[in-house]
């Protein structure tokens, strides 16, 4: 995995600036240089942040100030429905030229939740909708990922299997975020083990005893057991940390510092 980027998700910076009752715009070149500071090269932000040529170019000209890169974007999206993921696609098709500007590689979209569990059409409708999604960003040279939270790892992972069983491997890749596996009752290095030659990205995040740690580092999830895995399928996408605060996360240190910390223990556990 010598040449895999190592990226931190913007999500904890935008929690950080929501506390202080400010717009993570006016707080984003700190965060950046603490990203930088902490030896990572690339990050990972919201699709919507660059959906015209214009937003694109200011994020990458942010970016080339920090000398960070872009590991792909995210986004959510209804893609159940006939109607919301017919304009869904086309969102998402058009935020994609636009972030060509930044050098973006890939989109990850979680579809959206609904309250309940999907029914068989509407998951079909949404692996249809995935597909053309995944067609439309390879004719521009980008990946598609398909994220995950809980609830889609809820019946065995029924909603999470569907959307890769009934898709198209070199059109549907996975973002795999391993602690959200984890917390969806699923075990993490089966799945891997399973879906390994659909990776495209991985989101890594930590917690103890069931609680999100302030820092990526030794804890509920076994990294270590994963790490193999992606070296033997000769993963080669972004391993993207992405810290995050709940309730009773304990907060001892600043951000560079944590963000430091969890890049070490990446180093550590996958050689990167």
């Amino acid at each position: 995995m010598a040449g895999t980027s190592v990226g931190a998700q913007l999500y904890v910076c935008s929690q950080i600036a929501s506390e202080a009752g400010k717009p993570l715009d006016d707080m984003l070149d700190g965060c950046l240089q603490d990203i930088a500071a902490a030896g990572f090269d690339s990050i990972e932000w919201d699709l919507a942040r660059v959906d015209t040529p214009e937003k694109a170019q200011q994020l990458s000209d942010r970016l080339r100030n920090h000398g960070l890169t872009l590991a792909g974007l995210y986004t959510g999206g209804a893609l159940h429905d006939p109607a919301a993921a017919s304009q869904t696609v086309r969102f998402v098709l058009s935020a994609a030229r636009s972030a060509l500007a930044a050098g973006c590689p890939g989109v990850t979209i979680n579809p959206d939740p609904i309250g309940r569990e999907k029914t068989d059409a509407e998951l079909a409708c949404q692996a249809s909708a995935l597909e053309e999604l995944g067609a439309g960003l390879r004719e521009i040279s980008m990946w598609l990922a398909v994220h995950t939270h809980d609830p889609e790892m809820r019946h065995n992972a029924r909603e999470f299997r569907w959307n890769l069983d009934k898709t198209e491997p070199e059109l549907v890749g996975l973002c795999a975020d391993v602690h959200w596996i984890y917390r969806g009752g699923q075990d993490p290095v089966a799945i891997m083990r399973q879906y390994a030659s659909r990776l495209r990205s991985l989101h890594l995040r930590q917690s103890r005893q069931a609680v999100w740690c302030e820092e990526l580092g030794a804890g509920d999830v076994e990294y270590w057991q994963i790490a193999p895995i992606l070296s033997e399928t000769g993963f080669g996408g972004p391993l993207i940390v992405e810290l995050a605060y709940e309730f009773r996360t304990e907060r001892t240190r600043p951000l560079r510092e944590a963000l430091a910390r969890s890049r070490n223990y990446v180093r550590g556990i996958f050689q990167r």
